[in-house]
């Protein structure tokens, strides 16, 4: 047999380069490549790894001496096409294998560095019962040579081990970054709503404060009783509007008290010209709601029908459950609302919270037939559980 030219090896020495990086760029994107390719995972993923199997089998091929042989002595296309069955076969049995390994239950359950270890015996083992009778057949293997096969499948098995051991730390890592970098955004999400929300709260209670000390400064002189009364709903109000829990929701017990407590004050200051009802669904009481939701919308009532009219007025607080929607209404005798409406501060702080804690499950509705009030929908039915359950002991 001739010996082959200097530039031969040389050629080689590049083809092995070249199929390394190869498979190095096809096993650093197993998991995005050919998605769009293959619906079937499975079959996604034994294209992926055969195609990587090849370029690295390609690209160790030089080392061995019988490939050298092979392609000498049967030409190029007779190598090429026992390195492809290498890589087919080898796909076949020894990733798919590894990979129910890998993710089987018991072994998921072991920490990365076992699991990584799992994985890489699995590929020197399977590499070598599959390899030493695929030498054998096609290599014109004999008895002797099973030594160097189990050698070269061992470093073969090894090297790609180490790769999709690396990969795993690589990718390992990366979610970890990702995850801490999705905590800070939802953590700076829930401070920035904190701050809005307590902002809507800080400029809410001194609304509260002007209205009930204009009216209790006014009752002060005419009658001491009513101011006396005023001041201690003013103080159940603000009990109610203090926000010890920190929390931004109220159950709607409270917030009928709240809106009670309010109507409780304005009836003293107005007495007879003020009529309210509340009317509140069984079973319901314990249902949440952003907190100072139904109180602006009575104010509302009051300021644009008695305040504004000076008339008889009337306002009938209903809440119930109709489907799976919680309902709010504040129906009232005053004026009817505009065909546009500009919605004031007290309306908008109630978008906001709504916005800020229901966002896209809402829906407010100002209508003037068949009677004239303001319906506030909520999709999202949340219950206080620990009221709850206290509420049955």
């Amino acid at each position: 047999m001739k010996e082959p030219p200097f530039y031969f090896f040389i050629l080689l020495i590049l083809h092995s380069a070249l199929m390394l990086m190869a498979g190095l760029y096809i096993l650093a994107n197993f998991g995005r490549l050919f998605r769009r390719n293959f619906r079937n995972e499975l079959l996604r993923e034994n294209v992926v790894v055969w195609l990587a199997a090849i370029c690295m089998i390609m690209a160790l091929a030089p080392v061995s001496g019988d490939f050298v042989g092979i392609l000498l002595r049967k030409g190029i296309m007779h190598a090429i096409m026992v390195q492809t069955i290498f890589a087919t076969i080898n796909t076949l049995f020894v990733f798919n294998i590894t990979r129910f390994v890998a993710r089987s239950v018991p072994v998921k359950r072991k920490s990365f560095t076992k699991q990584k270890a799992i994985v890489l015996i699995t590929i020197i083992v399977c590499t070598i019962l599959i390899n030493i009778p695929l030498n054998y057949i096609f290599n014109d293997f004999s008895v002797k040579n099973i030594k160097y096969s189990v050698l070269f499948s061992f470093y073969n098995a090894c090297a790609v081990g180490m790769v999709y051991i690396a990969m795993s730390y690589v990718d390992l890592d990366r979610k970890r970054k990702l995850n801490q970098k999705e905590l800070e955004v939802v953590r700076l999400s829930e401070l920035k709503t904190k701050a809005e929300l307590e902002a809507l709260h800080s400029k809410i209670n001194p609304h509260f404060l002007y209205n009930a000390l204009n009216s209790i400064a006014d009752l002060s002189i005419t009658d001491g009783k009513k101011a006396r009364k005023m001041t201690i709903a003013l103080a159940d109000l603000f009990r109610f509007s203090i926000n010890y829990s920190n929390n931004n929701y109220s159950t709607i017990r409270e917030e009928v008290e709240m809106a009670e407590v309010y109507l409780q004050i304005e009836k003293i200051r107005f007495e007879d010209q003020l009529n309210y009802s509340i009317l509140v669904q069984e079973g319901v009481d314990h249902y949440l709601v952003p907190r100072f939701i139904l109180q602006p919308v009575v104010e509302n009532a009051v300021k644009h029908g008695l305040k504004a009219t000076g008339h008889m007025t009337d306002i009938t607080v209903t809440v119930k459950v109709e489907g799976e929607k919680l309902v709010l209404n504040v129906a009232d005798n005053g004026p009817l609302f505009p065909e546009q409406l500009v919605p004031g501060y007290g309306v908008k702080s109630i978008y906001d919270k709504l916005d800020l804690l229901f966002p896209g499950q809402y829906e407010v509705q100002f209508s003037n037939e068949p009677v004239k009030q303001v319906s506030i929908s909520i999709n999202n039915l949340m219950k206080n559980e620990p009221g709850v359950q206290d509420n049955r002991n």
